[in-house]
């Protein structure tokens, strides 16, 4: 995947993490979304987190490796994040 498509998916969903924050806090400040906790953060699980680095592992494979295996054999002992619950 390209650069620029790249940074149009971070795009969308920036713009989604905003319109889903609002609906559950509609005064939140779209300042927030440009802080560290905003782009910042998304930036960095969409280029370097480790949902992202298995995710990847697990498309090039086709799906021959488990997540539970890829996640014991790449994280070292961490946990993917949120996978229970997808």
């Amino acid at each position: 995947m390209e650069n620029n498509t790249k940074a149009a998916i971070m795009r969308l969903g920036l713009r989604e993490m905003k319109a889903f924050s609002k609906l559950l806090f509609p005064s939140v400040k779209d300042s927030t979304f440009f802080e560290s906790c905003g782009v910042a953060d998304l930036i960095t699980t969409c280029l370097g987190g480790r949902n992202r680095k298995v995710a990847e592992a697990y498309a090039k494979n086709g799906g021959r490796r488990s997540f539970d295996e890829l996640e014991a054999d790449m994280l070292q002992g961490q946990k993917l994040e949120s996978m229970r619950i997808m």
